[in-house]
């Protein structure tokens, strides 16, 4: 009898288990279908309302950017061609990388209305042709959550987050020049009611790059666990955006920095900070179409040179009373049915920082570290002409002007300027911003000895002061 009761129980525990995997099964493929009567048909159509729910409010999603494409010298017998300084005199046929990012998000939904994603980024970026590359980046995983029911007052609308992530990122597009981007990794809270704006509140944290802690070896291995600890603000009212940060080095001011001549030895910044300002205008420069917007940044310390409007990076090579400031401002105007312009114009200076430009370095340029002073202007333009729909005539003209301070007191100063033509297929020219695009292109650019010689190494590639490159490349995003 004990052994009938017990084949009994066991028999009912596997039917009960094999409904439930079927009910769960059809719940993922959404089917609104019972499979046993035996199962709580109420909670099964609870469970079926939460899953129309998410029809609603998807569960997954993707987002993506990628560029990639071929660029060749006709100065130099085809081959490979040479990157024009592309943050100072633009970026359009003046690329010569694949890079692209892969976004998932996985969304979670409460029947409160509160919800959280879980945001988990991958890029991989190389200058080689190849087919094959070894090296993909973790630039995203982090957690937010919103809506919450035990925020109230001004925290209502607010959205926490934890993790390595974007953030605070503002460019120039026609430029690919980020003038902000907090990136890193921490915790925040944004969008806390203040008065008539939003205020968002982090912390993030960033490791310096590689260097030797008595001096300034960019090929050193020598870390020593130094880091950078920021505490950023930014403010939202109206048309007016405003950033401030305050940043902390974990033990920089143990290291001292030499000059150009390697005996002369300058306390490092151990702490900085810096101050955006940033205006929208009521379309392109207040003309009702289009957008534009002007902004004027400050920086000290660690938040000087390659630290102003960023977190990090760069900023472990600055003196102490490094100083900077930046001003500029960009705009797109759809002038009318067949033209749209993008403009931009950015001035710098900076002294005892480690100057911002990925495109300049310093290898032959001999520099006294202390109070170096280095000033850039870039101007850039790109017109763009739709023939059809799907067929538009892209050009662009930059111009840029760098000086620096020698170590002999006098000033190097050098200029490089560009004009690209590029005839470009798209799925709909009437938008600016669609994509993706394959655009061929042929690009110009002419020089002084000076910029070559001090500021641009890699221009010696060309047989003269001016190069050609030709090419063809693809953009998407979404």
């Amino acid at each position: 009898m004990k052994i009938k009761n017990l084949f009994t129980l066991l028999s009912a525990v596997i039917i009960t288990g094999t409904a439930s995997q079927n009910v769960f099964a059809k719940e993922v493929a959404q089917t609104p279908e019972v499979v046993s009567t035996a199962y709580d048909v109420t909670a099964l159509e609870d469970r079926i309302a939460k899953l129309e729910y998410n029809d609603q409010h998807p569960s997954f999603e993707f987002h993506g950017y990628g560029r990639s494409g071929l660029l060749l010298n006709t100065n130099n017998d085809m081959k490979k061609g040479k990157v024009f300084n592309k943050n100072g005199i633009g970026r359009l046929g003046n690329e010569d990388d694949t890079y692209v990012e892969a976004e998932l998000v996985k969304n979670f939904y409460f029947e409160n209305g509160s919800w959280a994603k879980w945001h988990l980024m991958f890029a991989k970026g190389t200058d080689s042709y190849n087919d094959w590359n070894d090296g993909v980046a973790l630039r995203q995983a982090y957690a937010e959550m919103g809506n919450l029911p035990i925020f109230d007052g001004a925290f209502k609308e607010s959205v926490i987050w934890a993790g390595k992530r974007f953030y605070n990122r503002r460019d120039i597009h026609i430029t690919d020049f980020y003038f902000t981007d907090y990136s890193g990794t921490g915790a925040g809270i944004d969008n806390i009611k203040l008065g008539n704006g939003m205020l968002d509140l982090g912390i993030i944290a960033r490791d310096y790059d590689n260097y030797n802690t008595s001096g300034l070896v960019a090929d050193s291995t020598e870390e020593d666990g130094l880091n950078v600890l920021n505490v950023l603000a930014r403010y939202d009212i109206g048309s007016w955006e405003i950033d401030l940060g305050v940043a902390f080095s974990k033990d920089n001011e143990n290291r001292t920095i030499l000059d150009g001549n390697n005996y002369l030895a300058y306390d490092a910044a151990s702490y900085g900070g810096q101050l955006g300002v940033f205006y929208n205008t009521d379309g392109y420069y207040w003309s009702g179409k289009g957008f534009s917007k002007i902004f004027a940044q400050v920086g000290y310390g660690l938040n000087a040179g390659s630290g102003l409007g960023k977190s990090g990076g760069g900023a472990e090579k600055n003196l102490e009373d490094a100083v900077s400031g930046r001003i500029g401002t960009f705009g797109m105007l759809p002038i009318n049915e067949k033209w749209d312009l993008f403009t931009t114009l950015v001035g710098e200076h900076h002294k005892d920082g480690s100057f911002y430009d990925d495109e300049i370095d310093f290898t032959n340029f001999k520099v006294s570290t202390k109070g170096l002073d280095t000033t850039s202007v870039s101007a850039v333009a790109r017109p763009v002409y739709k023939i059809n729909e799907n067929f538009e005539l892209q050009f662009e003209l930059g111009y840029y002007h760098v000086s620096a301070e020698t170590e002999s007191g006098k000033d190097a100063s050098g200029n490089i300027y560009k004009a690209t033509f590029a005839p470009t297929f798209k799925l709909n020219s009437n938008e600016f911003w669609a994509r993706p695009e394959i655009r061929t292109f042929v690009t110009w650019a002419g020089w002084d000895d000076d910029y070559r010689d001090n500021f641009a190494d890699n221009l010696k590639a060309y047989k003269s002061n001016n190069g050609v490159n030709v090419g063809v490349q693809a953009e998407v995003w979404f």
